[in-house]
């Protein structure tokens, strides 16, 4: 008897059955899930001294895929950000999965649930210091270097949505300390290299650089700045308490919903502003010494101007050294010995394992109901 896909089944029975199988394994509690445009995240509490006692379960929407072609559009899309984030597994700044569950043919990657995001920081400017965001910044620099490091050119989706962290004063760090207070971890490459690998140079239209925004093919022989831009967008607004260098709060606007005015629902609104040359940022805040200039260069139109990703690290090291000399020298040391605990050992049989198996369930004739 063949397996009757996830999608096949109705709302009530699809949450019973996703529940029924994410606590079977392990025992616990689920909620969620959480909606957003393309996936669905579960979480789960697990009984006492279980490690870790959260995680996240994180599937493709399935209200978005009815059929078994456009399941398969779906899975497309997990195994993409699976191999990406399976690529970059031993870079210790990323929001990594430690298993892929298979529901019915359906994929729930699996994580550690974290203590928040960036976008919740930045939404609660009393949360964290300066020398707090000048940290968070430098640990996401961090991450995209290393993982450029690994093959992948361009995250191509960075956001304070996709950027997670662990809160260290739950792990006894004194808040008083010099140095790394938020553990930072880049997630979400379900559009890692797109631009090259499927043609799409798209990402959320916010932080995209105004190359993003062109249908035609970007050449994948040039270095991919898009990720500069973004950086750009996301200083600004780790600095300006959720200010966007148009001039707007970025989260009282995007992602658009009714009751906001149509014009942030336009691309044409954001694709303007990206491809305005000389950019001036709203006075929401001072910025730290050296930030102002920084920012500017990486919000250039000609991907040219924009500072490499070594660079962009370099100048936050020396803004933040000359802001607070102390944190400087502590975060420096705390970054790495981080690094230093990872290994460059990518083989992990188990993972390759659930790609394999995801792609022969995929790769057979439709199901159907009651075959």
């Amino acid at each position: 008897m063949s397996i009757t896909p996830l999608y096949e089944f109705g709302d009530h029975d699809r949450q019973l059955i996703v529940r029924l199988h994410l606590e079977m394994p392990r025992g616990g509690t689920v909620t969620g899930p959480i909606e957003g445009t393309y996936g669905e995240i579960y979480f789960v509490l697990l009984p006492e001294n279980t490690f870790p006692r959260r995680i996240a379960a994180k599937c493709p929407r399935i209200k978005r895929f009815g059929s078994f072609e456009k399941a398969q559009a779906g899975i497309e899309q997990v195994l993409h950000e699976l191999q990406k984030t399976h690529q970059a597994f031993m870079v210790p700044w990323i929001n990594r999965f430690f298993d892929v569950q298979i529901i019915h043919g359906w994929p729930f990657l699996l994580s550690r649930y974290r203590d928040g995001s960036l976008e919740n920081l930045i939404a609660n400017p009393l949360a964290w210091s300066t020398q707090d965001r000048f940290a968070s910044l430098i640990q996401i620099v961090r991450a995209l270097r290393l993982v450029q490091g690994r093959g992948i050119v361009a995250h191509q989706d960075l956001k304070p949505g996709n950027v997670f962290f662990d809160d260290l004063s739950r792990k006894n760090v004194p808040k008083d300390s010099k140095g790394m207070h938020f553990r930072i971890f880049v997630a979400d490459f379900g559009l890692a290299d797109a631009f090259r690998e499927f043609g799409r140079n798209t990402g959320s239209r916010p932080y995209m650089a105004p190359e993003q925004f062109s249908s035609l093919p970007i050449d994948p022989t040039a270095p991919a700045l898009f990720d500069l831009f973004a950086l750009g967008v996301i200083a600004f607004e780790c600095f300006g308490n959720g200010h966007h260098p148009i001039g707007v709060v970025t989260a009282d606007v995007w992602p658009w919903h009714r009751g906001i005015g149509q014009k942030w629902n336009r691309e044409s609104t954001w694709r303007d502003w990206a491809h305005t040359e000389r950019k001036t940022l709203p006075a929401t805040s001072e910025l730290p010494k050296g930030m102002e200039d920084l920012i500017a260069d990486a919000l250039s139109v000609d991907p040219k101007k924009r500072p490499s990703l070594e660079e962009f690290e370099s100048r936050l090291w020396e803004a933040l050294r000359q802001y607070d000399p102390e944190t400087h020298q502590g975060l420096k040391m705390q970054v790495e010995w981080i690094e230093g605990l990872s290994s460059d050992d990518t083989e992990w049989p188990h993972m390759d394992d659930r790609l394999m198996e995801l792609r022969t369930f995929y790769s057979l004739r439709p199901i159907r109901s009651g075959d």
